[in-house]
């Protein structure tokens, strides 16, 4: 994912999504000594509003811009900044120390603001304790023990990052449908160190830009997003097609898990027939239809030596077990209703559904993605040619 971030904030020029209404953002802030506030609207660089007032001697300060769309701002006195999303008609009040602002701002007038300082707060405080840790481990530099002292170091920064990221994601599944998952998304623990980074960490880019686009389609950030998504899908799918050919000629991974009575079914249970290892869920209206190609398919082989283990990404047991009876499913059915959380999920690198391997007599992987017609075209040269 290094190259995910190219994209970052390049956006396009867009059209007005709606009635255009003031939004106010004005305050007061102490410390102050008549310097200049500086107001950015985030956004395309080159139609993105810049405005600039001068503190009066109490560090009081108005801004008002008309707008037609969800905006995000840069609030920025004394080189220090801090984010703002400001919605058609709202009214900002931001009070704080001009001379500290990101440490001591509080906002009003405005849920998403107030959202983006809290994780703004959470994100510093995981970067004090980065910079505590490192200079706690300069003073052992040339100690017996400094190795183990600097895996202790590391061990408990990786402890604080992954708790920051659980106060993200939280976050995230909270507010499914509000703007600041943008900011959660690309908040940096250092320049260019996204929070956000991992492989897995595409399904919340991708969940975040399927509930935006379609709502939001003129809002700069949620085209970041979107642009962003494209080249990770990109970039993603070609590092799954070679994990998956990779994959090909090597054992098929085990799985175990619990049928619809409670039994623990193997899939090495199946040694000895040729297996189709399917990932599908009642929820997903392409899996449900090609069950009924796969219903064909089954009905034609088995008799041959054709078995079918499907995993199931379902939570919901009733939703499960309910479309197995709806759509007839006779082979083995399992899951663990951890949905994409499963262990099993992550083995097969499994990141959209359908997906399914065919495994061989031996237990070896030697297709993949098999749908519809193309297996019943494969399964017809195997078992031919055994005749």
């Amino acid at each position: 994912m290094k190259n995910f971030f190219i994209l970052v904030f390049f956006v396009f020029a867009l059209a007005s999504c709606g009635p255009e209404k003031n939004v106010q953002i004005r305050g007061a802030l102490n410390g102050a000594n008549t310097e200049k506030i500086y107001l950015h609207e985030l956004g395309n660089e080159s139609t993105s509003r810049r405005d600039t007032v001068q503190l009066d001697a109490k560090g009081n300060f108005s801004f008002k811009h008309k707008i037609s769309q969800p905006t995000f701002y840069s609030l920025t006195v004394n080189n220090r900044a801090i984010t703002l999303l400001a919605h058609p008609g709202e009214k900002l009040v931001i009070t704080g120390d001009a001379r500290h602002l990101p440490l001591t701002y509080s906002v009003e007038g405005s849920d998403d603001s107030q959202d983006i300082r809290h994780l703004s707060r959470r994100l510093e405080h995981t970067v004090f304790v980065g910079d505590s840790l490192d200079r706690t481990l300069k003073k052992y530099e040339g100690n017996r023990n400094f190795v183990n002292i600097q895996r202790q170091m590391e061990w408990n920064y990786i402890s604080e990052v992954d708790s920051l990221r659980a106060y993200n994601i939280r976050f995230m599944g909270n507010n499914p449908q509000s703007l600041v998952i943008i900011y959660a998304l690309y908040q940096q623990l250092g320049e260019n160190i996204y929070l956000f980074h991992q492989e897995d960490d595409i399904k919340y880019f991708r969940r975040a830009d399927s509930t935006f686009y379609k709502r939001y389609p003129k809002v700069p950030y949620v085209n970041t997003l979107h642009a962003n998504v494209l080249v990770m899908n990109e970039q993603y799918n070609a590092r799954q097609l070679n994990r998956m050919l990779s994959m090909l000629g090597q054992d098929v991974p085990e799985i175990a898990l619990p049928a619809p009575d409670g039994k623990v079914v193997k899939l090495s249970s199946c040694k000895g027939k040729y297996v189709l290892v399917d990932f599908w869920a009642s929820w997903s209206a392409p899996c449900r239809t090609e069950n009924t190609y796969l219903l064909d398919v089954y009905n034609k082989y088995h008799s041959k030596g054709f078995e079918v283990y499907q995993v199931s990404l379902d939570q919901s047991r009733s939703s499960w077990e309910r479309a197995i009876k709806e759509d007839a499913l006779p082979w083995i059915n399992v899951s663990d209703f951890k949905f994409w959380d499963s262990d099993v999920v992550k083995q097969y690198g499994v990141e959209t559904i359908p997906a399914n391997f065919l495994v061989d007599r031996e237990g070896t992987i030697i297709s993949k993605s098999l749908k519809g017609d193309a297996l019943d075209k494969k399964l017809s040269e195997i078992f031919v040619a055994a005749e």
